[in-house]
């Protein structure tokens, strides 16, 4: 099973869809918990998360200051890393209960590739986006990803071996 951390640096009204999007996966029996990590205290996420049956926390910090303090809450030994207002689409549950099932290693890692209808330069925006985990080995913030926990544990990833999934992280924001 995997474990969800969000990590919010923003207060965004569109994590109650991502919280929506989870909702079936737990269902699914493929999600096992959450927790939402936020940059500052907020009681519109925080009643989000409550609502959703997901964990809330406050940690200050960058995205990966974030990821960390979540991964220090959960219990899967693989986590689902999902921006506040990105939701997955397409067949994303099946997906990830795939790549768990041809057992990762460490090492390994799973993409939700970003997507975006909005206008030319946002799209080409997304090309660098999903892009730069085949230059770096690590996922951008924009993209779900699925990360062994005790590697975000740490706080620092290393060069991971990454595989996109067949589904999408479609753009719910109201600020890009």
């Amino acid at each position: 099973m995997i474990s969800v951390i969000l990590p919010a640096l923003t207060e965004e009204p569109a994590a109650i869809e991502t919280l929506a999007a989870l909702v079936e996966g737990v269902a699914e029996g493929v999600l096992r918990d959450c927790v939402l990590v936020s940059r500052k205290p907020s009681d519109m996420l925080e009643g989000f998360a409550d609502a959703a049956g997901c964990g809330f926390t406050v940690e200050a910090g960058p995205h990966e200051a974030l990821v960390k303090k979540g991964a220090e809450l959960i219990r899967a030994d693989w986590s689902l890393v999902i921006t506040p207002g990105l939701v997955p689409s397409g067949d994303w549950l099946t997906e990830l209960a795939d790549w768990i099932a041809d057992r990762p290693r460490p090492m390994h890692a799973a993409l939700i590739p970003f997507y975006t209808r909005r206008h030319w330069t946002a799209r080409l925006n997304t090309l660098m986006i999903n892009g730069q985990p085949i230059v770096t080995g690590k996922p951008h913030p924009l993209q779900g990803s699925v990360v062994a926990t005790a590697l975000l544990r740490q706080g620092t990833l290393p060069r991971l071996d990454m595989r996109a999934l067949d589904a999408r992280m479609v753009d719910r924001r109201t600020i890009f």
